[in-house]
């Protein structure tokens, strides 16, 4: 398993890679949820190929501003994400959040994922 420093340095590298016009940071949470278990692992799922999909479904609901991306509403971005879950490989559901926030003076992206209602 990688630190989170590994883990945040591969989802700025993959965020700048793929064109996004803010760097992306995601919380903890979310990176609990997405980062597979062993049994998964061993299947091949990988945690870079997670951030990938978050990452590309987070362009496409991006709103281009200006011609060029950049547009996010004061709310933000929610999206669901179907995760496999092992051992049994059954999928489930999270809503992921990504908000435009400032970081030391710089914008950034966080995504966070959304609390299940009990």
């Amino acid at each position: 398993m990688q630190s989170n420093s590994d883990e945040d340095n591969e989802v700025l590298r993959l965020a700048h890679s793929m064109d996004l016009p803010y760097p992306v940071h995601v919380s903890q949470e979310l990176s609990e949820q997405i980062m597979p278990n062993e049994f998964l692992t061993g299947l091949g799922i990988q945690y870079a190929d997670r951030i990938k999909t978050i990452l590309g479904i987070l362009k496409g609901n991006m709103v281009p501003k200006e011609a060029h991306f950049g547009g996010m509403s004061n709310q933000g971005i929610v999206f669901p994400l179907a995760l496999a879950k092992g051992p049994l490989i059954k999928e489930e559901l999270i809503s992921i959040r990504a908000e435009l926030k400032e970081d030391g003076g710089e914008a950034v992206i966080v995504l966070t994922v959304i609390p299940e209602e009990e």
